[in-house]
């Protein structure tokens, strides 16, 4: 990587935003949690960058682009990002482009009928499986990094959910149409977890790739769980968990979700809650990604065909 000539000198933390993509607050926030960046300071006490750090935060700036969380990059050291970055581009990582500025605007101008479509449009370019799998979860990291550093209102969060729940159940309404598929996939969130938007994505791309889903939607106790799924003859119980439930609590649930069905019903947890689990859970599948998910599906699918 060629080093930037514009980041040749240290840069205050009054341009950090300008230069790296980041906030002020996100950055702080980071100095406190991760440990990084390490400003100096200047004679008058004011927070300086050095060149190498703010290549380091371009780099992690990239990386959340492209669906990363800040605990999985900020820390890294120079090399591991360049490798990372070198990896997400190999990867053909989808480029928002002007398309995720278009959202952005709308939402700032708060146009409900320009953010729909905006999204129709997308799907017509895209298809449905990759605007689910790929487009509108890294939109969902955008806007929710967006809302974290104060550059989006909360109603202005909720307006782009409400858009992006609409188009999801449209998009399932023109799949459903056709015969059952198979296997059947009881698909929830736990008490507690209210976010959707994976669980509605994780029903399009399922259900393109040949499952027959049941939606019950949020915080459905584990006793409800393990009771739909015995009475309607269900295959998997996939649960989804986003980035704001703890770790520990995720493994109790699914722990007690695991131990409370029959064996032959298998269960599958999905979201970028599951991504910070470091151990695996006997008899449950952790699926981060919705690829890793069809990966599960397909392989499910052959052993009982």
């Amino acid at each position: 990587m060629v080093f930037d000539p514009l980041a040749s000198h240290p840069v205050p933390v009054a341009e950090i935003e300008r230069t790296t993509g980041l906030s002020k607050e996100v950055i702080r926030k980071w100095e406190i949690r991760y440990g990084f960046p390490i400003p100096g300071r200047d004679g008058n006490g004011e927070r300086l960058y050095p060149a190498d750090q703010v290549l380091r935060l371009r780099l992690v700036s990239r990386l959340l682009d492209a669906g990363r969380r800040p605990s999985q990059v900020v820390s890294l050291p120079l090399d591991d990002l360049e490798a990372l970055v070198a990896k997400v581009s190999l990867a053909g990582a989808y480029d928002l482009g002007d398309f995720q500025t278009d959202i952005f605007r709308a939402l700032k101008d708060h146009d409900p009928v320009r953010l729909a479509f905006l999204l129709q449009g997308q799907l017509r370019r895209q298809g449905p499986s990759l605007l689910a799998r790929e487009t509108i979860p890294q939109l969902n990291v955008l806007v929710g990094e967006a809302w974290l550093r104060g550059d989006l209102r909360v109603f202005e969060e909720h307006l782009y959910a409400q858009a992006i729940q609409d188009l999801l159940q449209g998009m399932v309404a023109a799949i459903s149409s056709g015969p059952s598929g198979t296997p059947r996939i009881l698909l929830a969130t736990p008490p507690g977890e209210i976010h959707v938007l994976g669980l509605m994505s994780a029903r399009v791309v399922l259900t393109l790739n040949g499952a027959e889903c049941v939606m019950l939607g949020a915080q459905v106790p584990v006793v409800e769980l393990v009771a739909a799924a015995q009475s309607m003859k269900i295959d998997v119980v996939g649960l989804s968990f986003s980035i704001a439930q703890p770790v520990r609590l995720i493994g109790r649930v699914l722990s007690e979700l695991r131990a409370a069905l029959p064996g032959h019903i298998h269960v599958w947890a999905g979201g970028m809650g599951v991504a910070r689990m470091t151990r695996p859970l006997p008899g449950v599948a952790i699926l981060p990604t919705l690829n890793q998910a069809i990966e599960v599906l397909e392989t499910l699918q052959r052993s009982e065909s």
